[in-house]
Order: structure tokens, then C-alpha cells, then sequence
């Protein structure tokens, strides 16, 4: 069975690339949704004269973000697979979205890709336009980018 890749972040945006991505695919198809979480951005100390700011964070600081990014994640994989209304696998990575999206496309043999072409809240930090651009140019399938004038 043919599979499909459905990048998302669980946002409207991102919800309505799926169901537009399967609608127009076909049902046939074997979906896997994967979300990809960054590495947490911390917050930098205040640069002061001579003095080279560095990041303010504790071990506990980074442990709570990157908990609360996968919290977010996990909801946005569980909103999206409940409006394709079915089945589907359900993946979290973590790191550059980009090459995380192309290393799961290669890992798992899809046929194609499917992701927004830009992003609002969430997906800014996980789907930007530049990821779609990265993912023309180096992902092992064929990608299926759709923008938000395909499904309004």
C-alpha cells in the first residue's frame, strides 16, 4: 500500500492542508502524521557592555519546555488524526523539522509528502515556509505542498 507523510502542528491551517491532502490523494492510501518538535529557545540574558549574553537556563528549565513542546505536539497529532477520521500513525521527532521530515520519509519508504506551505503559531516554530522549500529540494519522494488558497 502506497504511504503518505502528513507533516503538521495540529493548527487550522495545517488541519485543513490534511483533509485536503486526502480528500485529493486517495483513501487508499496508508497515512502517517508526524510533528517535529525544535529544540526549546530559551531566553538570553540581557547583553551587557564588554560582556557576551548567554542563554539563562537550568537543566529543569530545558526539561519543562521540551515537555510542554511535546504536550503540544501530541495534541496537535491527536486534533489532526481525529478530522481525517481514521486510523492513522501517529510520530513525534524531535529536532530541525526540515531534516527530520525528509529522515522519516526515507526511513519509512513514503510515497509522498504532505505539508502546509506556511505556518501560523505552533507550526511557526515547526512548519515554516522554508521548510516546504527545504523538503522541494532534498526529500526522498514526491511533495505535495499545499497552500491556503487550495482549501479555503
Amino acid at each position: 500500500m502506497a504511504k503518505a507523510l502528513i507533516a503538521t502542528d495540529g493548527s487550522d491551517f495545517a488541519l485543513a492542508a490534511a483533509t485536503r491532502a486526502k480528500a485529493l490523494l486517495a483513501p487508499a492510501l496508508d497515512f502517517t502524521l508526524l510533528t517535529v518538535v525544535p529544540p526549546p529557545v530559551l531566553p538570553v540574558a540581557a547583553p551587557v557592555t564588554g560582556v557576551e549574553a548567554a542563554p539563562i537556563a537550568t537543566p529543569e528549565t530545558t526539561e519543562e519546555l521540551t515537555e510542554a513542546y511535546r504536550q503540544e505536539a501530541q495534541a496537535s497529532l491527536d486534533r489532526t488524526a481525529e478530522a481525517l477520521g481514521g486510523d492513522v500513525a501517529r510520530r513525534i521527532e524531535y529536532g530541525d523539522p526540515a531534516a527530520e521530515i525528509c529522515r522519516v520519509a526515507e526511513d519509512d519508504g513514503s510515497d509522498v509528502i504532505v505539508v502546509g506551505s506556511h505556518g501560523s503559531g505552533f507550526v511557526k516554530r515547526v512548519l515554516l515556509g522554508s521548510v516546504s522549500q527545504h523538503l522541494l529540494h532534498h526529500a526522498p519522494c514526491p511533495v505535495f505542498v499545499v497552500r491556503a488558497s487550495d482549501h479555503s
